[in-house]
């Protein structure tokens, strides 16, 4: 169910948290249950929200606040499951696969979903293990999948049957990887822990010679981490923060940061040419609590001048990029804010806790 609250039709001027009134509330979709993921499709005209606890997808009309006319407003996937969704470039389709959240998942695959009439169009089987992350191209109809199996899969929607491309990760590594496109479709990033929790590589694949193997090697260093997060947190906080578990891999628009949303409420902006660090990220926790247990929710915009992060209290950050420096500060959620996104098209973005928000200018 919807709530309409004020006209959605986004704006077409930039992102500015800086300067007054800012962005306000347009509508809120009530949920059931807490937002495990949300997707914008590409021309910024709908939002698609999964809700793992209860295998449930939402669609908003962003364009005019609420339920759209031309689909279902809900569908519902008990049998499959979903934790992550992405949309595809068709307007009616998308993919999504299940989590492992109560306990062993029904199935590791990948599931290619229309949401005209609510059907399964195909199938990707290969994993053995829960799908942690799933990127779309963003020029053709390949994606890529990983996997706490350890590996890195290709596919492409037009052909069923196996993937076309698995990688695995080397011996020398640890803990599961992590996939996703950059904004171009031609290059894909690749993280995997490196032994001992000592810091996690980054490798740069050509998405068109990809069996040649990586063209950039990236190391980001615990210890680059744990200098970054100095005087914000104590030592042995920051300690425990920089052998965090990365959870998701994100490229700005112009390729030149990657940002790596961690456990216990940390996200860090990483340099895409040398592989330093250039901002880190913690969570508002809630009143009384010591520190964050969850993993953050941050996005960039889509003009790539600021990082939206989700507080574990229930506002959204909102830093300048470049600076790291806090612009404003939003507030509307009663619980964790689990996901975040940037309209890729409109001056308009999603904030969600059990309730997805839609911002606008």
């Amino acid at each position: 169910r919807s709530i309409h609250i004020r006209r959605v039709w986004p704006s077409p001027k930039t992102m500015d948290f800086s300067s007054e009134p800012g962005p306000k509330i347009g509508c809120v979709t009530r949920g059931r249950a807490p937002t495990s993921a949300v997707s914008y499709h590409e021309t910024g005209s709908h939002l698609y929200i999964a809700s793992e606890s209860d295998s449930v997808l939402r669609i908003v009309d962003c364009m005019k606040g609420g339920a759209p006319n031309d689909r279902p407003a809900m569908i519902k996937l008990q049998r499959e499951g979903i934790k992550s969704v992405k949309a595809t470039h068709h307007s009616h389709c998308a993919i999504f696969a299940p989590g492992g959240s109560s306990g062993v998942p029904k199935k590791n695959s990948v599931y290619y979903l229309s949401v005209f009439d609510n059907r399964i169009l195909r199938e990707f089987k290969g994993h053995s293990g829960v799908i942690n992350g799933i990127s779309m191209n963003p020029v053709d109809d390949t994606f890529i999948s990983s996997s706490i199996d350890g590996t890195v899969r290709l596919w492409d929607l037009g052909k069923s049957g196996n993937n076309i491309m698995e990688l695995k990760l080397p011996s020398n590594t640890e803990g599961s990887p992590l996939a996703v496109f950059d904004s171009t479709g031609l290059v894909f990033g690749v993280s995997a822990g490196q032994p001992d929790k000592a810091g996690y590589f980054v490798n740069l694949y050509d998405a068109r010679n990809y069996a040649a193997g990586p063209f950039a090697e990236m190391r980001v260093a615990r210890e680059d981490i744990e200098r970054k997060l100095a005087g914000s947190v104590t030592p042995e906080r920051a300690y425990a923060l920089s052998r965090s578990e990365w959870t998701s891999l994100e490229f700005n628009k112009s390729g030149k940061q990657i940002l790596a949303c961690c456990a216990n409420g940390l996200a860090i902006s990483i340099d895409g040419f040398d592989g330093g660090i250039a901002r880190a990220f913690l969570s508002e926790i809630t009143p009384g609590a010591t520190q964050s247990t969850t993993p953050l929710a941050a996005c960039f915009t889509s003009d790539d001048k600021s990082v939206i992060v989700g507080n574990e209290d229930g506002t959204v950050s909102c830093y300048q990029a470049d600076s790291g420096l806090l612009a404003r500060r939003l507030r509307g959620h009663v619980s964790r804010v689990s996901a975040v996104a940037c309209n890729p098209k409109y001056c308009q973005l999603a904030t969600a806790c059990t309730n997805t928000a839609v911002w606008v200018w």
